[in-house]
C-alpha cells in the first residue's frame, strides 16, 4: 500500500517543480500555429459577392439576401461567427481563392450575439429587359478579366466591363417586349432573356 502512495508524491512533487504547460492568456498574448483556422475574414478587393461560400457552409453561418428593391439592387452576405465551426470550405471553395480566408483571429467570445454578425454588401446586376437579379456586377466583371479574349463571346460581360469603365453606368430596365430586336443582343441580358432572343431570331 506504500508504494502507491510514493508514486503519487512524486508525480506531484514533478509537476509543482516542472515549468508550467499551459499559457499565460489572457495576461500575456497567445501566439496561434502558422495555418490556425480562425474567424473567416472577407477581402473586400478580391470578393465579388458569388455566394460560393454561402453554398458549401455547413451551419449556415453565412446568408445571403438578394434585394432587387430601389435604386440599386444589393446582395447582402451575411457572417454569423458564432455559429462558425471554422472548417475552412468557404475559404477552399472561394471562385476568387482568395475572397474570403480564415485568419488567425481566436477570442471572440461576447455576451451579444447581434455583435457577432458582419454584413457586405455588392451591387446586382439586372436583367435590362427583364428585371431579373443575373449576379453582381462585380463578379460578371470578374468574368470579363478573367476570360480575356473569349469574354467577347458574351455581349453582357463587355457590357459590364465597359460600364465599370465609364464613370456612369445605366440601372434602368425596359418592360419585356413582344416583339424582340437584334440591338437586344447589345444589352445585359439574362439566360432566359438571352434563350427568348436566340429562339426568336
Amino acid at each position: 500500500m506504500r508504494l502507491p502512495k510514493l508514486r503519487e508524491l512524486k508525480e506531484a512533487v514533478t509537476a509543482v517543480l516542472s515549468p508550467r504547460f499551459t499559457t499565460r492568456f489572457p495576461a500575456e498574448p497567445c501566439v496561434v500555429p502558422e495555418r490556425y483556422r480562425g474567424k473567416p475574414q472577407f477581402d473586400p478587393d478580391t470578393c465579388v459577392g458569388c455566394g460560393a461560400c454561402v453554398n458549401v457552409c455547413p451551419t449556415g453561418a453565412l446568408t445571403l439576401v438578394d434585394d432587387p428593391a430601389g435604386d440599386h439592387a444589393m446582395r447582402r452576405i451575411t457572417l454569423r461567427y458564432d455559429t462558425c465551426i471554422f472548417c475552412g470550405n468557404c475559404h477552399d471553395n472561394c471562385t476568387t481563392q482568395d475572397g474570403i480566408s480564415l485568419s488567425t483571429e481566436w477570442d471572440l467570445a461576447g455576451l451579444d450575439r447581434q455583435s457577432m454578425m458582419e454584413t457586405h454588401e455588392y451591387e446586382l446586376q439586372r436583367c435590362e429587359r427583364c428585371g431579373a437579379s443575373i449576379g453582381t456586377r462585380k463578379h460578371l466583371i470578374w468574368l470579363c478579366e478573367k476570360l480575356g479574349p473569349l469574354a467577347y463571346a458574351n455581349p453582357s460581360l463587355l457590357l459590364a466591363k465597359s460600364d465599370e469603365l465609364s464613370a456612369e453606368h445605366s440601372d434602368t430596365v425596359s418592360s419585356r417586349a413582344a416583339d424582340v430586336r437584334t440591338s437586344d443582343f447589345m444589352r445585359i441580358l439574362c439566360p432566359k432573356c438571352k434563350y427568348d432572343l436566340n429562339i426568336r431570331l
